[in-house]
């Protein structure tokens, strides 16, 4: 029987990971896919299968490039960032369940997939990270998701203090001050943390739940990738139009997140499309495609 909690999971707005305490080292559980993370993303199949991670994140993609050909609203069956919307009364309707989940059922549904990628014991005592600026109504909500995981025990942790806590187990200087950012897919905190004889005591968090890497994405379409198209292509007819924009926006933000991410290993990132990719004409009948360089400074 195990005295203590060996599992911690971060149930992130973009992508969650599941890590376990193996010869005092921890260790994070690989996907099938042999990364290190998960989409945190969910899709409703017809036959009623729900599909979690990268499965979900494809079927995303599609149908957000689908969409482009007729510019119409699709029925909704896929699911993300839900984290954003923990602790409220908001619900997503799935027209192939016929019915609507709560983000806490969405969350429940990543955090049984997080626990099926430890084939070799059923854990039911968990740690999850939450931001800082997470207030009762969204923590509770996240205790509400991994009770419907099926977790017996759950502990939330404060995901600045994780940081700390990691950083301060190889740090040489154990006492003072610490100011810990968190920058995430969906969240953003900041944490002044007191270390003293290697204890961590919380003294402020600040932050904002709605700021992360999906707004750097969002940035990315609306002040290059758009303008870009404009520029090249006559476009009007979509920019015009708030529905089509937004499929439109809805489209491109998969290759501006690629961009991003490409842009923390190299100064420069190149954003290109191939033909078909964007499954729409412009008025004069053209096929539009994306070549674009972005670097660091934009």
């Amino acid at each position: 029987m195990r005295n203590k909690i060996d599992y911690g999971i971060d149930l992130g707005t973009t992508n969650s990971a599941i890590a376990r305490m193996e010869n005092g080292v921890p260790t994070i559980k690989k996907s099938e896919t042999l990364k290190d993370t998960i989409p945190s993303c969910i899709t409703f199949s017809r036959k009623q299968d729900i599909l979690v991670g990268d499965t979900a994140y494809n079927v995303l993609k599609n149908d957000s490039a689908r969409a482009l050909k007729t510019f119409e609203k699709g029925q909704k069956n896929t699911f993300i960032e839900f984290k954003r919307t923990m602790g409220t009364t908001h619900k997503e309707e799935s027209f192939n369940m016929n019915r609507s989940f709560s983000s806490e059922e969405l969350s429940a549904e990543v955090l049984k997939k997080l626990k099926s990628l430890v084939p070799d014991e059923n854990i039911s005592s968990i740690v999850i990270t939450v931001p800082a600026k997470f207030l009762n109504p969204q923590n509770e909500a996240t205790m509400q998701a991994a009770k419907l995981a099926g977790f017996k025990h759950i502990e939330l942790l404060q995901e600045p203090v994780a940081a700390a806590t990691a950083y301060g187990l190889g740090s040489k200087s154990k006492d003072g001050f610490w100011l810990v950012f968190d920058f995430g897919g969906g969240t953003f905190d900041a944490a002044l943390i007191k270390a003293e004889e290697g204890i961590l005591a919380v003294k402020d968090t600040d932050g904002d739940n709605w700021l992360g890497g999906k707004n750097l994405d969002e940035a990315i379409v609306d002040n290059l990738i758009i303008p870009y198209l404009q520029e090249n292509y006559a476009i009007d007819f979509v920019i015009n139009d708030s529905t089509k924009k937004e499929l439109l926006r809805a489209a491109v933000k998969f290759h501006a997140e690629v961009a991003k991410n490409e842009l923390s290993f190299k100064d420069k990132a190149r954003i290109l499309t191939n033909r078909g990719d964007l499954r729409f004409e412009d008025e004069n009948g053209e096929e539009r495609e994306i070549d674009l360089e972005l670097t660091e400074k934009d």
